[in-house]
């Protein structure tokens, strides 16, 4: 989540898929409605983004889910349910999804609360997972000796350095950031590297060094090359500044301008966040940039456009469905197991 601490526990030849837009009903549609739908079509023709129906003919290449902001804690049982819960909609919906991407504040920060995430994933059936780290990864540095948190003092015996290599150890990675490749496509995930600890300026945003900068220039590079035409899926917890609705709050990135300019150099990339928790039904959490903005919102808790906490029940998170032609993002709410419609689809001219 996006905020300071004592918050809980804050064209390369790019074209737009011919879609028609879902019918909506003409009963009980209010001169509000219409003013609201009017605003609505005014923010997608700006934003160069369709609206796609529900059910698109024939079916997709492949399947992955985005959900971000789980906050799991050992002791915090609602955080466990809502997950649960989320990761069982997820499997029926798309029990053949090759990859579930957790996108940051998995956890408070402690061995306990990932030990706490790890008996969830293996308790029941979901995709192959990969994950980036949040702020609240870093959390350990507010751990009292008691397991309680302070707020108003660092832990001296955890550190930057010992969060980062916590989160390579559980997940079995060499670094907190890497690449993979799904059937041919391309996902690079990326994570903050320090915390307030190092600098106070870093607040919640995520650090990105140069060499993590350098190793995302490459990689795409080699995407530009390689995969012409295909999109390019990349993760980072935290987004970048003035983009989506809640992101001119704070940087959210320490190195936001080098990162925007890198990813406005490659129009393919689909950049998915989370940390503002912001609504993905009531908010505009998709945008067309240069290249293409979108939030998972969060699971753990929701929150709305006055960037206060809704009802605790209220759970996010997106489906991707990878077309030859195009992307489908779909949000999703897990309490009510609804779709949050329409969804958004995105189009690719692949040779």
């Amino acid at each position: 989540m996006k905020g300071n601490p004592p918050m809980f526990l804050s064209k390369m030849r790019l074209t737009l898929a011919a879609l028609l837009l879902i019918s909506v009903p003409v009963t009980a549609y209010s001169a509000e409605s219409r003013t609201q739908d009017v605003q609505r079509a005014n923010y997608l023709a700006e934003n160069q983004i369709n609206e796609a129906p529900s059910a698109l003919q024939g079916a997709p290449l492949f399947s992955f889910s985005v959900l971000s902001d789980t906050h799991i804690v050992n002791t915090d049982q609602v955080s466990q349910m809502l997950l649960s819960r989320a990761l069982a909609d997820h499997h029926k919906l798309r029990p053949e999804s090759k990859l579930l991407v957790l996108n940051g504040d998995l956890t408070g920060g402690t061995e306990g609360d990932y030990r706490s995430l790890m008996g969830l994933l293996s308790s029941q059936p979901h995709a192959p997972v990969h994950a980036t780290m949040g702020n609240h990864d870093y959390y350990g540095v507010w751990r009292t000796p008691e397991g309680g948190m302070d707020t108003s003092k660092m832990n001296p015996a955890w550190s930057s350095k010992q969060a980062v290599a916590l989160f390579d150890r559980m997940w079995g990675y060499d670094k907190p950031y890497h690449e993979l490749i799904v059937e041919g496509y391309r996902f690079l995930f990326l994570s903050g590297e320090a915390y307030r600890d190092v600098n106070a300026s870093y607040k919640e945003d995520a650090f990105l060094s140069a060499e993590q900068l350098a190793w995302l220039r490459d990689r795409l590079t080699v995407a530009g090359t390689a995969d012409a035409g295909k999109p390019v899926f990349v993760f980072l917890h935290q987004p970048l500044p003035q983009t989506l609705d809640g992101t001119d709050r704070e940087l959210g990135v320490v190195q936001h301008a080098e990162l925007r300019a890198l990813l406005d150099e490659h129009p393919n990339v689909i950049l998915f966040s989370g940390h503002t928790h912001w609504n993905l039904e009531t908010t505009n959490q998709i945008k067309q940039l240069k290249f293409l903005a979108a939030s998972s919102a969060s699971i753990r808790e929701v929150w709305n456009a006055q960037n206060e906490p809704e009802t605790i029940g209220v759970s996010q998170s997106l489906i991707v469905d990878v077309y030859k032609d195009r992307v489908v993002i779909m949000r999703r709410e897990h309490t009510t197991k609804r779709w949050i419609e329409p969804s958004i689809a995105k189009g690719y001219d692949v040779k």
